[in-house]
């Protein structure tokens, strides 16, 4: 069996990387509610949502890996998006987010367990 990765067109692989940045982009402006407190979304919190690991996440958001229909379609629910609205983003000629505008957001990064040590959180 060929390996999918390397037969991905230009296209399918830019969609790819923008699925991820658009990942990123609505995990990193999302926050929950603990003890009256915002918390931010951890990649470990999402990849609890879809029931895969943290890693699995972390490669979604690299844009190494496709997200499937099913998990997209919880993601899109997990923040609250409509599904019609990222397909318009990420199917486009162009990333839907710069670089620079996700790390322009960083302020500091994460301390605690090891599962989430390559999280870092946007500015309130």
């Amino acid at each position: 069996m060929k390996n999918l990765k390397n037969n991905l067109s230009e296209k399918d692989t830019l969609i790819n990387t923008n699925m991820g940045q658009w990942l990123k982009y609505e995990r990193k402006k999302s926050y929950i509610l603990v003890n009256g407190k915002k918390k931010p979304i951890t990649q470990s919190m999402v990849a609890k949502k879809l029931g895969v690991t943290f890693q699995q996440v972390q490669k979604y958001e690299k844009g190494d890996n496709t997200i499937p229909i099913f998990r997209w379609f919880a993601l899109c629910d997990y923040f609250n998006v409509q599904p019609n609205r990222v397909k318009e983003l990420v199917t486009g000629d162009i990333f839907l987010l710069s670089e620079d505008m996700l790390v322009s957001n960083i302020t500091e990064t994460k301390t605690g367990d090891s599962n989430d040590n390559n999280d870092v959180y946007p500015k309130e």
